[in-house]
Parts: structure tokens; sequence; C-alpha cells
């Protein structure tokens, strides 16, 4: 998938996550990283990167008062080599989305299991 197609696909995504939780995401950047597979962060050696959530879990945040942004990183190389086609590629990156963003509403790898949000 070309690299604008990628991009107005997480757009999309994003613009169809349910208003009450998009009005809850304040001051986060969500990137893409295009060359990478895995990540400094990664706790298994040789394994592949597909998202990341850095930040502070909206849910402990003091205040909700943060200077620097939380951000969302989405390996795209990552998601490719998982993906057979354009279509398995769109269904992967929205899973991916959805669990950083879970993330970032503190939900742990077992919650986000439990929803389907977990590739």
């Amino acid at each position: 998938m070309e690299k604008t197609d990628f991009e107005e696909l997480i757009l999309k995504i994003i613009k169809d996550i349910p208003k009450k939780f998009k009005e809850q995401m304040k001051n986060i950047d969500i990137l893409v990283d295009y060359d990478s597979t895995t990540t400094a962060y990664s706790k298994v050696k040789n394994n592949i990167t597909l998202g990341l959530f850095q930040g502070t879990p909206n849910t402990v945040k003091p205040g909700h008062n943060i200077i620097f942004p939380d951000k969302i990183t989405i390996y795209k190389k990552s998601l490719d080599a998982i993906s057979k086609n354009d279509i398995e590629l769109e269904h992967n990156l929205k899973i991916v989305i959805l669990h950083e963003i879970g993330h970032y509403f503190g939900l742990s790898e077992e919650k986000l299991k439990e929803l389907g949000c977990h590739l």
C-alpha cells in the first residue's frame, strides 16, 4: 500500500472511533515509522513491533495537564510483513491502532486480548 493511502487509512480509522472516546483523546500524536520492524522497547529478541504507545495512560494522569504529548507509533514495515494483501493490512492496522489507543486509556494486554484488540 502506498504511503499516502496508508496515512489516509489511519485517518479513517481514527475518524471511525466513537465520539465518546475521541473527545477524551487529548495531546496525543500518531506517527508512522516506515523503516523499522523492531524497537529498543521490545522485550523479546528478534520480535517485530506493530505499534507502540509511549506516554502515561489517560487513567493515571494527574489533572490531564501533561505538557509533552503521548505518542503512538505505527510500524508499517512490520504490518506489511504480517499482512498478505491490502485488505488484511487494513484489518491489522485497525486492530493495532485500537490496541495502542487502548493503552492510552489504561487497558492492559490481557484486557485488550479479551476485547479482540490483539494480533
